[in-house]
């Protein structure tokens, strides 16, 4: 194959060569195979036919004239085409003449079709392979996902519980508070990844959107029940700065996700998102409020 023309890219013409080899590229493995057959049985015919030009001894490949029957002088003929095509070449047949011409065309041939065929099915191998790596760690982002949510849900009942059971936080709680929040705040971000096709070869399904928006839903809410048992219990979570840092980050974060998440989803879960996003707005509210 003669070396690529820097000029001829950027002209924007492509060697011909490569694109035979980007159409049989695009070919299915039956067809292929099929061309590969083909390819086996045309030069077949042509050794055969060379077998009667001439008395077959000049331009034929050895030992084919000297078989009277026809078929089973094509069949040598097509058994030496497919030991060719497969480049084995036991020595029982040679070529000669114009059939080395032949010979080497069909080699060069055939394992042009071949290579492309092993090509495209190790490729498909890999992306099958590729798209199970992919499927496996998404189950595990999903899952961890729902179980930080859940985790922080947690740490919230705690915390209600403590506000319930004594009037007051100690320092312990605060800090629980502020972990949870900081982990939250990264587990949103994250949510809009589950739709970057671009990127992934796996895409949250329908069902599992709904346990993710129903997740989110859940937590928003359980933080807003934390910030109304405090102030029933009277204690002052809004003079902490910390807390009121990480509350702040949390409502932007999910001011800026939930449009986002809708859009790139294929499902048509409107309801859904606008429970969180009324969510979110009763805690901006007890931030606005506690400013005041």
């Amino acid at each position: 194959m003669s070396p690529v023309n820097p000029s001829t890219i950027k002209r924007g013409k492509t060697p011909r060569a490569f694109i035979v080899i980007e159409m049989l590229t695009g070919l299915t493995y039956t067809t292929l195979f099929t061309i590969w057959s083909a390819m086996a049985v045309l030069f077949a015919a042509a050794y055969f036919g060379l077998s009667y030009v001439g008395g077959g001894i000049e331009h034929a490949p050895t030992s084919l004239a000297n078989i009277a029957d026809p078929l089973l002088r094509f069949a040598n003929a097509l058994y030496y085409s497919i030991i060719t095509a497969t480049s084995t070449g036991y020595g029982d047949i040679t070529p000669v003449g114009f059939s080395k011409v032949l010979a080497s065309m069909q080699s060069i041939s055939a394992l042009l079709v071949f290579a492309i065929f092993v090509t495209k099915l190790v490729s498909h191998q890999q992306e099958m392979t590729l798209t199970e790596v992919h499927r496996l760690t998404f189950e595990d982002v999903f899952h961890n996902t729902r179980e930080g949510m859940y985790i922080a849900r947690k740490d919230f009942d705690h915390i209600i519980r403590e506000a319930e059971k004594h009037n007051a936080l100690d320092a312990e709680h605060w800090e629980n508070m502020i972990i949870a929040f900081q982990q939250l705040q990264t587990l949103f971000e994250e949510i809009p990844d589950f739709y970057e096709n671009e990127i992934h070869h796996y895409t949250i399904d329908e069902k599992r959107e709904q346990l993710l928006l129903e997740a989110v839903h859940r937590t928003l809410h359980r933080v807003n029940q934390m910030f109304d048992s405090l102030g029933a219990h009277d204690i002052d979570w809004f003079s902490h700065a910390d807390v009121m840092k990480e509350v702040e980050e949390l409502v932007h974060i999910v001011t800026n996700i939930t449009p986002l998440w809708k859009e790139r989803s294929p499902y048509e879960a409107h309801e859904a998102f606008e429970d969180i996003l009324q969510m979110k707005e009763r805690m901006h509210l007890k931030l606005l409020k506690s400013i005041q």
